[in-house]
């Protein structure tokens, strides 16, 4: 239980409290720097949980912060919106990662990010120089920035990697593989054939909040997927343990299965490399790439998310029309699905 208390968020939600008291209690010179620090607080566990309350602190103490400021100054809204607008550069692409993936819409967080930066111009030329009104919302901006460009960054290699498509494609055969679920039993595709359908959902690791989303609104699916017969089997490069905890702490009910060689990944064509974020994490082999595959009870492929929309979240209405097509199966227990 205690995986999924948000420890800084929930700080981030006490100290906004906080800040709220003391500025009915007219302790005006501390106020900014309470909310400040909520805002930071939820910054800090973006990667970790991506949860809604999450992304609501992160909005909410950066419009507390602005409106602070602009009742201060008497300028409404010119503090708040920049604000606002630049937080929502931060939660916008994880909060609806179904509808942006990885590489679509780019062009809107820059946007918002300009937009912001005109209002912050605006603000630092109607008032004298202060730390709160002048260099606080700089956190926000240089945050945006920095998804920002990694976002953009990391599009350009994905698209390099994926414009040929994956290696598995529609109406091939899935390569076999044996590889062992976040309680450490072994799973064998094999042992589905002539059982059921299987869904194969690749992802990048817990390092990445968008894998997080994804595999939440899978989740959201499962039942529905599970009603048709269908298992979902989630592929990551990490640990047995560190799925474990990730499974425990995003709240996924269906198997995550460690492939730390990555050598299913290379297999079915879904690993690409970009040395800005194998920087940061240990993959020697590369970054996999968000991909999910609809394998029938014979062993086929028969669907495949489209490698110009990486990270594609096959929605069971997009692929129903596909299983209307495979044969009945029966559910089976919810511990294999």
């Amino acid at each position: 239980m205690l995986k999924h208390l948000h420890p800084f968020t929930w700080l981030s939600l006490g100290l906004a409290v906080s800040a709220s008291a003391l500025w009915a209690g007219g302790a005006l010179e501390v106020v900014p720097f309470f909310l400040l620090a909520s805002h930071v607080a939820a910054l800090a566990e973006f990667k970790k949980y991506t949860s809604w309350f999450q992304f609501t602190m992160i909005l909410v103490s950066a419009a507390a912060l602005g409106l602070f400021l602009d009742v201060r100054s008497g300028h409404a809204g010119l503090a708040t919106v920049p604000l606002v607008l630049g937080a929502g550069a931060i939660v916008l692409r994880q909060a609806y990662m179904t509808r942006f993936n990885y590489v679509n819409y780019l062009w809107v967080e820059p946007m918002l990010l300009l937009i912001s930066g005109s209002f912050m111009v605006a603000v630092w030329r109607n008032g004298p120089f202060r730390i709160d009104s002048h260099l606080f919302p700089l956190v926000t901006m240089a945050a945006g920035c920095f998804l920002s460009a990694s976002y953009m960054q990391d599009a350009v290699m994905m698209r390099r990697r994926t414009r040929f498509g994956y290696r598995v494609r529609s109406g091939t055969t899935a390569p076999d593989f044996v590889l062992s679920d976040q309680e450490g039993n072994s799973v064998h595709l094999a042992d589905y054939r002539g059982k059921h359908p299987v869904l194969l959902i690749f992802v990048r690791g817990d390092w990445c909040p968008g894998c997080h989303m994804m595999m939440r609104t899978y989740e959201r699916y499962h039942e529905k997927f599970k009603a048709r017969g269908i298992h979902v089997l989630g592929i990551g490069p990490d640990s047995v343990d560190v799925n474990k905890d990730m499974v425990e702490r995003i709240g996924v009910g269906y198997r995550l299965l460690s492939d730390p060689g990555q050598q299913v990944a290379q297999r079915f064509g879904v690993i690409y490399e970009n040395p800005a974020i194998e920087s940061m994490v240990d993959y020697a082999e590369g970054i996999p790439l968000p991909a999910s595959f609809l394998v029938d009870v014979s062993g086929v492929v028969r669907y495949v998310s489209r490698p110009d929309r990486v990270g594609e979240f096959l929605d069971p209405t997009l692929i129903f029309g596909v299983l209307d097509r495979l044969p009945e199966v029966a559910a089976g227990d919810s511990r294999a699905a």
